[in-house]
């Protein structure tokens, strides 16, 4: 084994996931992950700076394809998606509904009304080329409780000593 193979075969172990940045406008730190500091790694990852680096193909029904930006940006929802634990997700992007089989990485079609998909799991609103936004997860609108909820929790409020 040459010294060459032994650094592709090191890199093969390589964590998968990697920060790209740690805030708007900064670039990459030059240490190996290995050698960052956990307390900034972890703030990175709870702001959702963490990426993947893996792409998304897309196969659409219509034959249509993507441009490359429109891929980058479904591989950041791509991202969001998976750390939300979902299988398949609804990807908004442009006026779309693209379904994204996230194991896989792979844009498989798009909603419509006549599409059955059943399985999905996971919204991802992706925004808009230029947007100053980060992709983000989509969930249920607000919601109201149970008329037996609503009544218990306000049971509860009346006799609560600090009531009016």
């Amino acid at each position: 084994m040459t010294p060459s193979d032994a650094t592709f075969l090191l890199k093969q172990l390589e964590p998968a996931v990697r920060p790209p940045y740690f805030g708007a406008g900064s670039a990459r730190p030059s240490a190996p992950l290995e050698q960052q500091p956990f307390d900034e790694l972890l703030a990175a990852a709870k702001a959702g700076h963490m990426a993947s680096g893996r792409s998304v193909s897309a196969a659409l029904e219509s034959g249509e394809t993507l441009s490359p930006k429109q891929l980058e940006r479904l591989a950041a929802a791509a991202d969001v998606a998976e750390r939300s634990g979902a299988q398949r997700a609804l990807l908004f992007i442009d006026g779309r509904a693209l379904v994204l089989d996230v194991p896989t990485r792979s844009v498989g079609g798009e909603l419509s009304m006549s599409s059955r998909y059943t399985t999905i799991d996971a919204a991802v609103y992706v925004p808009a080329e230029g947007e100053q936004a980060e992709p983000r997860p989509l969930g249920p609108p607000g919601a109201v409780a149970p008329r037996g909820v609503a009544e218990q929790i306000e049971t509860g409020r009346s006799r609560s000593p600090t009531a009016a």
